[in-house]
């Protein structure tokens, strides 16, 4: 699964103290398209949103009571400055509801 295939989560698993629930976005692209790019990984990270949201994940992990969420998205091409931008924009509109946006290694 790659962050085009915007209906499929790409990875998801709990933390070792099951706080935690984790999802990955695989990103391949690079950035010559970066408009274009941003507005996927916008479409990707909305996905994993309407997810959570909707407790999904419980069909997964039907009695785990998450306090947290943590969407992890790693990147082939290191993110662009307006990537990393949108990010911490993102990161900051999602603190109340216990989300947060992270770049993996």
């Amino acid at each position: 699964m790659t962050v085009l295939e915007v209906d499929q989560i790409d990875g998801m698993g709990k933390s070792q103290d099951g706080r935690q629930l984790l999802f990955m976005i695989s990103d391949h692209l690079d950035w010559e398209q970066e408009g274009e790019h941003l507005l996927v990984l916008q479409e990707k990270i909305n996905a994993y949103l309407s997810f959570i949201e909707s407790e999904q994940y419980a069909d997964h992990y039907p009695d785990e009571p998450f306090h947290e969420f943590v969407i992890e998205i790693h990147f082939l091409h290191a993110p662009s400055g307006k990537c990393e931008e949108f990010l911490s924009v993102v990161g900051e509109q999602l603190q109340p509801f216990h989300i947060s946006i992270a770049v993996g290694e």
